[in-house]
């Protein structure tokens, strides 16, 4: 019930957080939405926190349900007023992005401590591939609708049969933003809805009930006494920070400036993330089943670097959707193999804290690429390709690094 849970207002949400930016790039305000994308995401370093010591002590299913109650109520408030106005300022539009980013800060540190809290060890890898399925296979079905919704169907297809010629309508009209909002909304309540159906009784003892700064603390403790996972776990993010940047600051930028295409090539983009990602959810651990795990993250970080490359140096519809293909298949192939082995040696007790710390660290690491490419150079023209460049270099910086640390001091 918890993966379908997710799964069902995942499916929503990647079509906010795709129907956004292209609103933004439709209205030729992608500089000014990377600049407020870049604002919202530097808010979040102190929320991102403070998730992860809620995370670690309250009632992890009660997590869920407030989160998503929250979300809900806004989202819906949202959509009635453009439904009573007819539209939707910008401002409002900002607000969706900004709640459903913060959501997402404090649901999946709590999806995966959850996890965590009722896997045995054994049942790690199998666990994270399973979370990576369930998300992705909603991320394919939500570019699949994002493209139709954004964009529109207008097709009249005709179908000859026996010397007889039959024709076909099929017409989706464009769907406004406060159509997309009140839809996302809805799917938030039949998840609230499954999540309190879960019979759940918390499986840990050591619940941390200090003030919150100790309980910070106990965070960057751990970490600071562990600096090899601490290495790992920064590093071994960087298929994710740039998978973000690209997805929200230069796809947008990338389609319609150095393509010339439209939201169906944005919309066709996000399916071959997931149809990618889901592929690594079901095959990652067999294909690297006899490769050092750390090794197996180095492999996908070096075809992260080429990929980027390659969307840098062409001008291919094609190609951009196997870059996009290549990506979907390394970021979640990495946070398959990262999830397990992080879940392998941090205490369940602290794991929230861990990951919403290397989640700020992500964050800081996304706001530096996206206060730079809302510059107005990368907006003109094909200059975003220079984008393409710069992420591609820190990937490859990332993969050394990893390769360097790892040698030097192993984590067991």
């Amino acid at each position: 019930m918890l993966f379908t849970a997710n799964g069902i207002s995942g499916f929503a949400q990647g079509i906010t957080m795709l129907a956004v930016p292209w609103y933004f790039a439709q209205q030729s305000m992608s500089s000014q939405f990377n600049l407020i994308y870049g604002v919202i995401t530097f808010i979040t370093l102190l929320w991102g926190l403070t998730a992860g010591t809620i995370v670690d002590r309250f009632n992890r299913k009660q997590v869920f349900l407030l989160t998503n109650t929250t979300e809900a109520i806004i989202l819906l408030l949202v959509a009635s007023y453009g439904f009573l106005q007819g539209g939707l300022p910008i401002a409002l539009i900002v607000v969706v992005f900004a709640v459903t980013i913060f959501g997402f800060y404090l649901h999946y540190p709590n999806l995966y401590a959850f996890a965590h809290e009722i896997s045995s060890e054994g049942e790690y890898t199998k666990v994270t591939s399973a979370i990576e399925i369930v998300g992705q296979s909603t991320n394919v079905l939500a570019g699949a609708f994002a493209a139709l919704l954004l964009e529109g169907l207008d097709w009249h297809p005709t179908l000859s049969v026996f010397g007889q010629t039959h024709s076909f309508s099929f017409v989706i009209e464009k769907w406004s933003m406060h159509e997309i909002f009140l839809m996302d909304g809805i799917t938030y309540l039949a998840s609230i809805t499954l999540i309190s159906l879960i019979r759940y009784t918390p499986q840990f003892e050591k619940i941390e009930r200090g003030a919150f700064f100790k309980r910070l603390q106990s965070g960057f403790r751990y970490l600071r006494q562990h600096p090899a996972i601490f290495r790992f776990g920064f590093f071994s993010h960087s298929i994710f920070v740039i998978m973000l940047v690209q997805l929200h600051a230069l796809m947008p930028l990338y389609v319609s400036q150095h393509l010339g295409a439209g939201g169906h090539v944005f919309g066709g983009m996000e399916v071959l993330y997931g149809i990618g990602a889901l592929s690594a959810g079901i095959g990652v651990s067999r294909l690297f089943r006899n490769m050092h795990p750390i090794y197996a993250i180095v492999v996908m970080m070096v075809i992260t670097t080429g990929a980027l490359l390659l969307s840098a140096t062409t001008q291919s519809v094609f190609l951009f959707l196997c870059v996009g293909l290549f990506i979907g298949f390394t970021n979640a192939g990495t946070r398959v193999i990262r999830l397990a082995f992080l879940f392998k040696y941090i205490p369940n007790e602290v794991i929230g804290r861990v990951n919403s710390i290397f989640s700020i660290l992500n964050v800081t690491m996304r706001v530096c690429f996206i206060m730079l490419f809302s510059a107005h150079f990368f907006g003109i023209g094909s200059n975003v390709v220079f984008a393409y460049f710069i992420l591609s270099l820190f990937t490859a910086f990332s993969a050394v690094m990893l390769l360097r640390q790892t040698r030097r001091q192993a984590l067991a």
